[in-house]
């Protein structure tokens, strides 16, 4: 009796997982979730007098946030997507920098936000979305009001530490700090002008009678500059003063005076050449060694220290020293000012 119950058992509870396997194994799948009224239309969703929004699509949702970034960056035109590289790494610098407007959470974040996906500052991805057929889409957004501001205290910033930057006494105006500060206030007006034309899109007419000075306007006053600023140039173990005219000629390019015993800023180099021996050659081997300083003589500090060296060949010994020389010209013609300039604009005082 006790085998037959257990059967009934058995077979009882089999039924019953029978019963709730079958309803679970039968039901149809999810149904997927219908198209949202921005993928065709963002204005669907976001009020145009409110927002600027633009839509993108692509395999993979990175893909498609991308493209609705660069869809949104669109709107405002070339003469802006051409000049947002140089507006961004400008950003970037003064986000980590003690600037009053970097303190402000909201406009830091919306800088770092605009670093990170490489588009116009204030853009975000609001929406994000996935067809039956695997496609993404992603919305992004720029709310008016809050860009409009952003934008705003961003082109004040920057002119007050114009400002600053320009503020300079005569002493000041004559020497390289004073013509690296102009230099600096033209990358913060040429960032003016691609945040003017950016907020003139978001707000339409809140950039009327503004009349915000161009970098080229401060590199005109960074030219006069260096047009008063004096450099000696002497060079030690010169051939014929080769070396001294290729740098007399560089700076000389540039606006810069040369020549004379009173001036405040020198530049002293040295020329050493040597013969270098390499077996199983016909050539004669001249290396060349170029070592220059530019100095401030009122507190003997370098201010910029430039080297240079290689090797020339040749079968004759005075023609190979011959094409040493040259090469040191060469390279000190074309790439000298360059050198300086980086130099002097990253290592100067802040």
């Amino acid at each position: 009796m006790s085998t037959i119950k257990n059967c009934y058992l058995i077979i009882t509870v089999i039924a019953v997982a029978i019963a709730v396997l079958v309803p679970a194994c039968g039901s149809a799948p999810p149904a997927v979730k219908a198209e949202p009224a921005w993928v065709s239309d963002p204005y669907a969703v976001y009020n145009r007098a409110f927002s600027l929004a633009a839509v993108g699509s692509g395999s993979g949702r990175d893909n498609a946030e991308k493209v609705a970034l660069a869809n949104l960056t669109a709107i405002f035109g070339q003469s802006v997507t051409a000049e947002t590289k140089t507006s961004y790494s400008y950003s970037q610098a003064v986000a980590a920098s003690s600037s009053s407007w970097s303190e402000k959470s909201d406009i830091a974040q919306a800088v770092k936000t605009s670093v990170a996906m490489d588009t116009l500052i204030g853009a975000e991805i609001k929406d994000v979305w996935r067809s039956p057929d695997g496609t993404w889409y992603a919305s992004a957004v720029m709310d008016r009001a809050k860009t409009s501001m952003i934008y705003r205290e961003l082109i004040e910033q920057n002119l007050k530490t114009i400002s600053v930057l320009t503020n300079l006494s005569a002493a000041e105006r004559q020497s390289f700090d004073g013509f690296i500060n102009y230099y600096r206030a033209a990358d913060l007006a040429e960032a003016n002008q691609v945040f003017a034309r950016v907020r003139n899109v978001i707000s339409p007419g809140s950039m009327a009678g503004e009349n915000l000075k161009t970098g080229d306007d401060y590199r005109l006053e960074a030219a006069q500059i260096v047009r008063n600023i004096p450099i000696a140039v002497t060079v030690n173990g010169d051939r014929q003063n080769r070396i001294k005219g290729a740098f007399s000629s560089a700076l000389a390019d540039a606006g810069f005076r040369t020549g004379g015993s009173g001036s405040r800023y020198a530049l002293t180099a040295s020329l050493f050449l040597e013969e270098v021996s390499y077996p199983n050659t016909p050539y004669r081997w001249i290396r060349y060694v170029v070592d220059a300083n530019l100095i401030d003589t009122t507190t003997e500090m370098v201010i910029f220290p430039y080297n240079i060296n290689d090797r020339e060949g040749h079968t004759n010994l005075s023609e190979a020293e011959n094409r040493a020389v040259q090469a040191a010209e060469k390279k000190i013609s074309a790439e000298y000012l360059d050198a300086m300039g980086a130099f002097l604009t990253k290592n100067s005082k802040k």
